[in-house]
């Protein structure tokens, strides 16, 4: 994956690096769209860089409320420099004018004032990117408007110190048919849907250039690919030859993290008594590597595994642990997790009150952290438990607190 994210980083700094072009179209679907905006923010991140990325992925309704949701954030970031100039005892810069806050001039207009405000603050050697990446794209000809008026402002510059990154639709293209060819435009097609990032994967795990160590983590993900499409044999080969390669290059924590991918393959396909062999397995390791994080989760997992098999004594001990590990680490929704299966495995035991105990620990937990998820599941349980014991007090009272969550 980090060759994936580190080909869109490049793509995006020979765009940015560019002196002929300064508007990026990229056509990606929202869903599709995390490595690209987490290569924008890692570019944002770079201390090396100077540059400047201004990125707004709010909703595009119409082009009023958009460019009005932008304009606050050039405020409070020139407040936040201003702030530090004053403490340097530097001049600061001068403040927005009324017609950049109010908005009196058209969206396009108004979003273009801003970008020549912005430009004028910065150093000669210093670029500004302006990235509008809308998850949501209700009206497509505003939203063309828009774009094409700011990239008529563009094509007029004469520098490139301003740069545009804009999201396109895929498919139903809103941009690309109006703007490709426009002698500042370059189009980026990324193809980040789950089968072209596949593809790229496995093109990537059986280059012979990539590092052995990077392609055991593409076999990862791809084995990802394969549980997410039920291909349950193909994923239990690439772990298998996973463990063999972390175990060859002595990563127990790697290991660890395989055993436990074992046990939910066989969890999901409801072998439950192989499911617990390999969380044994890998919670055992897990415990002499010292890796809190790891036994937290993989107790979890053999906990439900031996629920699924009946032994409730059994799970009850590793959930017992887990909630242990979880209070003395101070993670109290992994602690209310625990609490939970810790009611579930007493309650059918038949041990009522120690069920009931562990239930209304986990809503009074919840209730400090305000963990609406966690207080509703455990008031859920303790109702059905005390309607069951025919509790009509405490019945009551968790029917009220139920009322009042979904109020």
């Amino acid at each position: 994956m980090r060759s994936i994210i580190d080909d869109i980083r490049s793509k995006f700094r020979r765009f940015i690096d560019s002196r002929t072009k300064n508007h990026l179209i990229v056509s990606c679907e929202p869903e599709h769209s995390a490595l690209l905006l987490k290569s924008l923010e890692a570019l944002d991140d770079d201390p090396e860089s100077l540059d400047i990325f201004l990125i707004f992925g709010h909703s595009f309704t119409d082009s009023e409320q958009y460019v009005r949701e932008i304009q606050p954030t050039i405020s409070q970031q020139l407040a936040g420099v201003n702030q530090e100039l004053a403490k340097r005892g530097e001049t600061p810069y001068p403040p927005l004018s009324a017609e950049l806050v109010n908005g009196a001039h058209p969206p396009s207009s108004w979003l273009v004032g801003l970008m020549h405000y912005v430009q004028k603050l910065v150093d000669d050697e210093r670029r500004v990117i302006w990235v509008f990446y809308p998850l949501e794209i209700s009206d497509s000809s505003a939203y063309l408007q828009l774009i094409g008026q700011v990239n008529d402002d563009l094509k007029t510059a004469s520098q490139m110190r301003t740069k545009l990154i804009v999201r396109d639709r895929v498919g139903s293209q809103i941009l690309e048919p109006r703007l490709d060819g426009q002698p500042n435009v370059e189009i980026y097609r990324p193809e980040l849907d789950p089968e072209s990032l596949e593809k790229k994967l496995n093109e990537k795990a059986t280059d012979s250039q990539v590092p052995a160590e990077d392609q055991a983590q593409l076999q990862m993900m791809l084995a990802g690919f394969d549980v997410a499409n039920r291909r349950y044999d193909v994923a239990l080969a690439r772990n298998l030859e996973l463990l063999g390669y972390f175990r060859h290059t002595g990563q127990r924590h790697q290991q660890a993290v395989v055993l436990n991918n074992i046990g939910d393959l066989h969890y999901m396909q409801r072998k439950f008594s192989e499911s617990q062999t390999w969380y044994e397995r890998a919670v055992n390791l897990s415990v002499n590597l010292k890796s809190e994080p790891l036994v937290l989760y993989q107790c979890f997992n053999l906990g439900n595994a031996l629920l699924m098999q009946h032994k409730y004594s059994d799970a009850l001990v590793y959930y017992n642990s887990m909630e242990q590990l979880a209070r003395a680490s101070n993670l109290p929704v992994q602690q209310i997790q625990a609490l939970e299966q810790m009611g579930m495995a007493n309650y059918r035991m038949g041990k009522s009150v120690e069920a009931a105990e562990n239930w209304e620990n986990a809503v009074e937990l919840s209730r400090g952290l305000k963990f609406a998820e966690g207080e509703r599941a455990n008031l859920e349980h303790l109702r059905d438990l005390y309607q069951e014991l025919g509790d009509s007090r405490r019945l009551a009272v968790c029917k009220a607190a139920l009322s009042q969550l979904k109020s």
